[in-house]
């Protein structure tokens, strides 16, 4: 035998070992159930009074990630164990699409990892969670939680996803319930860092309504924890096949005492969405803070209550591809009331200005 035709028959072996490994992968991930998913979003953005040097403020246009949905990518699974049982888990990881770098604090999987056990109507999971109240809430967001432009933060709190969770949740049709526990792991205190929660979901004919409770304790301090708590109420009404309305209020007690946090306040909000055409909804959506005390650097004030007009335009041009407009304006805050939520969002205000305007056009492809 030639050289070359030994070459040949090694290169024949490997390339049937290739396939029968690809085969043998493509079969595991078949019966597991996995799936790979995911999210592609980028605008032109223009905002005005924007911090920056000096009091007034300054105009800024760029690129941004994430308009209607946080880019993210992220995969899902499934095992049957037989007798309406299955394992479950998810692993999603958040990602800057302007720029490619990890969100969440450059976590790999920052926006979710968990693994659980689902039964019938019901489901145990744990690991890096949502709260009980941002999903149950979700469905009473006037534009689903978009970047552009809600106050997501005021709504559900800057621990909206929290580590070590157990979480149990039950799916009775009309009636979807669950309730969270996450473990502050503090040698010495039981209670320090932990968050707890729960809420609920229920919807009958057009009609839904939800609530829900969430409290976070903060690390220790000097031997000592604060203690923030929130809670929600949300109703809708389909008045049409073509519109929906929306209503809802979220109280807050923060007790963190952060600098530039609202300290007590009451989140109003109110919404349309319109579906104008089979590829064209439209939405708009008013927001309303009354903040009773605000933490500053060395007191507590009682700012002028800001509120937000919110207004997108969404266009479809595929089941998984859309394009769209939004613009907003607030009084009294910066965008999405982020200048109250300790100054770590992504819009500031300048100090001698009282009002932000904003404006996005842009993609998103969902694969």
């Amino acid at each position: 035998m030639t050289v070359k035709n030994m070459e040949e028959k090694v290169m024949k072996r490997n390339l049937v070992g290739l396939a029968c490994v690809l085969a043998s992968a493509t079969a595991a991930a078949q019966t597991s159930g996995i799936t790979l998913y995911g999210v592609a979003d980028a605008n032109i953005e223009y905002t005005n009074n924007n911090a920056g040097a000096g009091p007034d403020g300054h105009s800024r246009v760029g690129v941004s990630s994430g308009g209607l949905s946080p880019s993210r990518w992220g995969l899902r699974g499934t095992e049957d164990l037989g007798g309406g049982k299955q394992a479950i888990f998810a692993l999603e990881s958040g990602f800057s699409l302007d720029t490619g770098v990890s969100t969440q604090g450059g976590r790999l999987f920052g926006r979710q990892a968990w693994v659980g056990l689902r039964s019938g109507t019901q489901q145990v999971s744990l690991g890096r969670q949502y709260t009980s109240l941002f999903l149950m809430m979700a469905n009473y967001s006037p534009t689903a939680y978009a970047t552009t432009y809600e106050p997501v933060v005021g709504i559900a709190g800057s621990n909206l996803r929290e580590d070590n969770m157990v979480k149990y949740h039950v799916d009775l049709g009309p009636l979807t319930a669950e309730a969270h526990w996450s473990f502050g792991e503090q040698p010495g205190s039981m209670q320090a860092s932990t968050g707890y929660g729960g809420g609920f979901d229920y919807r009958i004919g057009d009609f839904g309504v939800a609530g829900a409770y969430d409290s976070i304790n903060s690390a220790l301090t000097a031997g000592n924890y604060t203690r923030t708590q929130k809670a929600a109420l949300g109703l809708r009404y389909q008045i049409t096949p073509a519109l929906l309305a929306q209503a809802a209020y979220r109280y807050n007690n923060n007790g963190t005492r952060a600098a530039n946090t609202s300290a007590r306040d009451d989140l109003w909000w109110l919404s349309l969405n319109y579906q104008a055409t089979a590829a064209l909804q439209l939405t708009g959506a008013f927001y309303y803070d009354n903040v009773k005390s605000l933490y500053t650097a060395t007191s507590k004030t009682n700012p002028s209550n800001p509120w937000q007009v919110t207004l997108i335009a969404d266009y479809s041009l595929s089941k998984r591809t859309d394009v769209y407009l939004s613009t907003a304006y607030t009084k009294n805050a910066s965008l999405n009331f982020e200048s109250l939520n300790g100054a770590a969002g992504a819009y500031q205000i300048a100090p001698n200005e009282k009002n932000q305007f904003g404006v996005a056009m842009g993609m998103r492809h969902k694969f």
